[in-house]
């Protein structure tokens, strides 16, 4: 368990510690095109941030999150979580393809423990080229995996938007690190 220090540095040394970072991850959306487009889809796999936290087994505080894509951005939550463990299908055990039903999946609990939280986007708007949509103030404490500064995220699509064939969106992440 960690211990907590809350008289370890001064308020303005606290504050000088703290870092803030903006981390940019590339996700495929609908890559395999396997679904219906439909609410409750798996929209991209699980994908690596890479150095989310500060330290190997580190904390850190998703703050904010932006998505541009090259098409309409339709609502989606986004899952943040400390291990790569791919979603599998409870069908046959694979692993998931995109435009499956979440509901569908057959991860465990165990698999399952590493999740730090979810947020939704619901929010986007057409600028002509991309889309973008955001979401501030998220307050999502995170913690990596004691060997890893890498957090993941994957997306579950909450709207018929038909993404096949969407060219690839850029998810930017707010961190503030330990």
């Amino acid at each position: 368990m960690a211990e907590t220090k809350l008289d370890a540095f001064s308020p303005r040394e606290k504050l000088n510690k703290m870092a803030v970072d903006l981390i940019d991850v590339t996700i495929s959306l609908d890559a395999d095109n396997a679904g219906t487009s439909a609410a409750g889809d798996l929209l991209f796999k699980v994908t690596e941030i890479p150095n989310a936290v500060a330290i190997n087994g580190g904390c850190a505080i998703l703050q904010s999150a932006v998505i541009v894509g090259a098409t309409t951005i339709g609502p989606i939550d986004f899952i943040i979580t400390s291990s790569s463990t791919a979603l599998t299908e409870a069908s046959d055990g694979s692993a998931a393809e995109t435009g499956d039903a979440v509901a569908g999946f057959d991860n465990t609990l165990a698999e399952l423990d590493a999740t730090c939280g979810y947020f939704g986007i619901s929010n986007s708007y057409d600028a002509g080229v991309v889309a973008i949509g955001d979401k501030k103030n998220i307050g999502m404490v995170c913690k990596a995996e004691s060997a890893s500064k890498s957090l993941y995220i994957y997306g579950i699509q909450q709207s018929s938007a038909d993404y096949s064939g969407a060219a690839n969106a850029v998810i930017r992440l707010g961190f503030v690190k330990d």
